[in-house]
């Protein structure tokens, strides 16, 4: 930040502003909005996983009481989500709004029942009889890829979205001359994002403008329009998107459904608003899934442990279609591009296939790739470690890139700005008491008990540039953010930000951004978001990217509303603006603090008595800019964490003892909301590591579709909790800053794998190498190991 604008909000630890309202039960839901007249939707779902649909008999449907509209596939057939990637030889799929002659998974719509209300929707949708003629389901990616099955959609060769390779030129030499390797196959279960309210939509039709309203649970109102707008065949000025409070995001609220479209053609149909509410049961069927991952990955390295070669299959089930406006080859792009890690690796070579099934369509989870490449390369790490007899904090200081190495250009192709890699581990053993749960494990295992230490350190790439978006190859390039900064005639600051905020504080952050900027107090700055008619163009929030670009924007705009202020408050002072300052809802001379104008004063003088302004200046106080990050492919955050466990030998439950985060990402706007980003991340990333999963058996009938199967963690699964913080600017961005948001969840999986691999160590050599760490994959760790100990 520029001399004169010194920061005195940026770095506060301030609380949310929009809790108080929050938690007084002030929200302003989806499930709030009534506007007259509307009726409820309730979709009738698949049963098959694959079928042929043979007749949709929506007969005693439409004879029900209450019953307005049954809507099947042919109501719609004219509309469909297309999400196509650039990359070639990608395989595009075709979503129908309702399925028209097949379905591909347990939980597609096949037909849309419109009553007066959602009981009465309810009732008669249980009428609703699909026949559906079963077919041959495809359920296991590595059946799908490798096997001669039969392609699921029309014109595909086989069931691969894409397949992408890479290999850098020098791989061969450096494998064919490394004295070690070890290989390790890892998996990570599906699973996704549970936010506390399930998605919904209002949608409504103004027949005279032929406009279209939706309020719709989204992450990424203007995206969303977006697509509507394609999918409706009308102008996006034609379809106006409202994102109110939304209750919890995690990336599965960051596309574009099938029902948000189906709600906005029913109401074109019917002339009335159309509300739809997803039940649990619908969430977990219909909403999208994430993280099933199966990575094989091979490192070759010398006799210190230095890693030379890394070389990696990477395998995502993407399920039934290509979502948008991620398209199918998002996860597997992400990890193959992040998986050397924070690694002084050189050498690399990837194999990434996105495969096609009879699931649920794959969408974002917070972390999106990073998770199952943490998981996977620090579980590599840990082999090399175990193979030369390196302890784990070891084996990462001889690999670790250090100060020195930045800019480092990753051998995927990523270049990591900067980082402090080495310090966060140290820090994370300091913070953590490394020391002292190494005499605790002692202790316990000299009374038999199984207690593990684990620990894993990862980069983090956040604010991903328009630039690394163009080479993803999505159809929209979504690199920048927006913000309109407007001061009005009473001095008060109107931050309009094309971003959304549902839990991650930005709300608070960008009225800190702006406060410093303008001089202002944090209660003289409104932020506004989620119109798409009131706000800014732009993206939304998802990637750890919104503080960095919406901020960047935010200070741009405000800086140049500051730089109008100064000159009429110079021209009213008789003074140079360089010789002003603004601070606390004032403009004065520096080093005569008695000279001075209430800001406010100066907006009033700007609106209403434009004849006192300097020649030159029009009577306005507002500015738009859009911000790009650097031209690389992003500000790179970087974490260190560290456990310790106890193990239940004759049940298998994992208990987490304790946990430290040490996090880097930059100048923090607000510690305490990076506080609650990390505990929130680890708290999910602990669901990924011992609970979550979604079950399918062979037919592609989902196993775990209430919270008595699939389980997430409870406060009580949370332990004591350390998190300490780095501040390693970036080179490139405005005031240095790096996104954070998904750092907490990244980590938590190949932490926790590592302490139930240490913490079986004493009964036998074991690789723990899928997630979750469920009681019964412990026990048979456990007999595994115990065999191993035996037979050694």
């Amino acid at each position: 930040m520029s001399p004169d604008r010194s920061p005195r909000h940026f770095g506060a630890r301030v609380a949310r502003h929009q809790d108080d309202r929050l938690l007084r039960g002030q929200g302003r839901f989806v499930a709030d909005i009534c506007p007259g007249g509307v009726v409820a939707a309730k979709f009738v779902r698949s049963s098959e996983a694959h079928a042929a649909i043979a007749s949709v008999d929506i007969a005693s449907a439409l004879d029900a009481e209450g019953a307005l509209a049954v809507f099947v596939g042919k109501d719609f057939a004219d509309c469909e989500i297309r999400c196509v990637s650039s990359y070639s030889g990608f395989q595009e799929s075709a979503q129908p709004i309702l399925a028209i002659d097949r379905v591909r998974y347990v939980g597609e719509a096949v037909a849309m029942v419109i009553a007066e209300n959602e009981y009465l929707a309810e009732d008669a949708a249980e009428l609703v009889v699909a026949e559906l003629d079963a077919s041959c389901a495809v359920v296991d990616a590595e059946t799908a890829m490798h096997t001669t099955s039969a392609p699921l959609h029309d014109g595909w060769s086989d069931n691969a979205y894409v397949r992408r390779q890479a290999k850098t030129d020098g791989f061969d030499a450096a494998k064919s001359s490394a004295p070690h390797q070890v290989s390790i196959d890892l998996h990570n279960a599906r699973h996704s994002g549970i936010p506390m309210e399930n998605r919904a939509c209002v949608a409504e039709y103004d027949s005279r403008d032929q406009r279209f309203r939706i309020h719709t649970t989204t992450q990424i109102p203007h995206l969303v329009r977006a697509g509507l707008a394609v999918a409706l065949g009308v102008p996006e000025s034609r379809v106006q998107v409202i994102a109110p409070d939304v209750g919890g995001g995690f990336g599965v609220k960051g596309q574009l459904y099938p029902e948000d479209v189906a709600c906005c053609l029913a109401a074109r149909r019917l002339g009335r608003p159309i509300k739809w509410i997803e039940d649990r049961r619908e969430h977990f069927v219909s909403s999208h899934h994430a993280r099933e991952h199966r990575h094989a990955l091979t490192g070759y390295f010398d006799d210190a442990g230095s890693i030379l070669a890394l070389e990696a299959e990477v395998v995502v089930d993407m399920g039934a279609y290509s979502v948008f406006p991620w398209t199918a080859t998002m996860d597997a792009g992400m990890a193959m591009g992040i998986l050397p890690g924070p690694y002084k690796i050189t050498e690399y070579a990837v194999n990434a296939i996105s495969v096609c099934t009879n699931k649920t369509p794959y969408g974002a989870y917070r972390g999106v790739g990073r998770p199952a490449a943490c998981f996977s390369i620090e579980r590599l790490v840990d082999q090399v470690g175990r193979h030369l007899g390196l302890d784990r904090a070891e084996i990462r200081r001889r690999n670790l890139l250090g100060d020195q190495d930045y800019p480092w250009h990753s051998p995927s192709g990523l270049v990591y700005d900067s980082g402090s890699l080495v310090e966060s581990l140290e820090k994370v053993l300091d913070i953590g008491d490394f020391d002292d749960l190494l005499q605790r494990q002692s202790d316990a295992r000299s009374e038999g008990r199984l207690f593990g230490v684990g620990m894993a350190v990862f980069t983090e790439q956040t604010a991903h540039t328009t630039q690394e978006f163009k080479q993803r190859g999505v159809p929209i390039v979504f690199g920048y953010e927006t913000a309109r900064v407007r001061l009005d005639a009473s001095g008060t600051a109107v931050i309009s930000a094309s971003i959304h905020d549902h839990g991650q504080g930005l709300e608070t952050t960008l009225a800190q951004i702006a406060a410093d900027r303008l001089g202002l107090e944090l209660s003289q700055v409104r932020v506004e978001y989620g119109d798409t008619e009131q706000v800014a163009y732009g993206a939304g929030t998802f990637a750890s990217r919104s503080a960095v670009l919406a901020g960047g924007a935010v200070i741009k705009a405000a800086d140049a509303v500051a730089d109008v202020l100064l000159e009429v408050a110079a021209h009213l002072l008789e003074a140079s603006p360089g010789d002003l300052e603004l601070d606390c809802g004032r403009i004065s001379v520096a080093g005569s603090p008695s000279r001075f104008i209430e800001t406010r004063d100066v907006c009033r003088i700007v609106y209403q008595r434009p004849e006192l302004l300097p020649p030159g200046v029009e009577p306005l106080l507002e500015s738009s800019r859009t911000y790009d990050a650097h031209p690389g492919t992003g500000a790179y955050a970087n974490a260190a964490h560290l456990a310790s466990v106890e193990i239940d030998p004759l049940t298998g439950a994992t208990k987490v003892l304790s946990y430290a985060v040490v996090e880097d990402c930059g100048p923090m706007i607000n510690p305490l909301i990076v506080e609650g980003q990390v505990f929130g991340g680890v708290a999910q990333g602990i669901g990924t590591a011992l609970f979550e999963e979604f079950l399918y058996d062979d037919a592609g009938q989902p196993l775990t579709t209430t919270f008595s199967d699939y389980l997430v963690p409870l406060m009580s699964d949370i332990p004591d909790f350390r998190i300490a913080h780095l501040e390693t600017p970036s080179p490139h961005t405005i005031a240095g800053m790096k996104g954070m948001g998904e750092g907490g969840a990244i980590a938590p999986g190949a932490v926790l794998a590592s302490a139930v691999e240490d913490a079986i160590a004493p009964l036998g050599v074991v690789t723990v190498n899928r997630l979750p760490l469920t009681p019964e994959r412990v026990l048979a760790y456990i007999d595994q190991a115990t065999q191993e100990g035996h037979s050694a």
